[in-house]
């Protein structure tokens, strides 16, 4: 079984093909590329694999409508079919400065802990991003965790971790901290920005300070 079909180069499922002649089932989403310069798409998969039997899972069950709507519009998949489950509108905010932000994240912080979800995930573009936003938190709020490259388990309830550690994972609620023009304005940072808000099930909060990144310009 090889997931995360999208991160694999052809020659690398060349290399699959030779080395292993049984059946395989390959999945994966062209959209949540971490590389979109070297990724597989499902057509250049099949050409490698030519008895190969192709299915498309086009509805989408994670997010809400609202959710879910946005995304497409960071990164359009035109067979996507978004699942009628309605929610609450991603918010995005902007502010003065860093410090200011960060006092935004933990009145989001502080929000959730007082409503009903369980589960919530601050995804960072980057893990250097996401550490040092895990120490400005950690002494301010007992149940927040790191999960990054070096983290041995996952722990519920605050995560703060990349976009690329959290390829696979769901929470209630998303912030995506930094949606600055600076930090999200390559075709990778469109892919990252792309999967970071996928993970979120009924909630999406956006905050950044100084100019918003464009692939957000016409959410607001």
């Amino acid at each position: 079984m090889v997931d995360e079909m999208q991160d694999y180069t052809p020659i690398q499922y060349a290399v699959i093909r030779k080395l292993f002649p049984c059946r395989k089932t390959i999945l994966g989403d062209s959209n949540q590329s971490v590389n979109p310069y070297t990724s597989t798409s499902l057509d250049v998969i099949c050409s490698i694999f030519p008895d190969a039997e192709a299915v498309k899972l086009c509805r989408s069950y994670r997010s809400t409508f609202e959710i879910t709507e946005l995304s497409q519009r960071i990164s359009e998949n035109p067979d996507l079919i978004p699942v009628e489950r309605h929610g609450e509108k991603p918010i995005v905010q902007g502010f003065e400065s860093d410090k200011e932000e960060r006092k935004h994240i933990r009145k989001l912080i502080r929000e959730h802990q007082e409503a009903s979800y369980q589960s919530l995930g601050i995804i960072c573009k980057t893990n250097k991003q996401a550490k040092a936003l895990y120490e400005k938190l950690k002494d301010k709020f007992e149940d927040v965790c790191l999960l990054d490259f070096d983290s041995r388990e996952y722990k519920e309830g605050i995560v703060i971790t990349s976009a690329h550690m959290a390829k696979g994972l769901e929470f209630d609620q998303v912030i995506i901290p930094h949606v600055d023009a600076n930090t999200y304005h390559t075709m990778l940072d469109r892919s990252l920005l792309y999967i970071a808000c996928t993970r979120a099930m009924h909630k999406l909060d956006f905050t950044y300070n100084g100019e918003m990144t464009e692939f957000l310009s016409n959410q607001v």
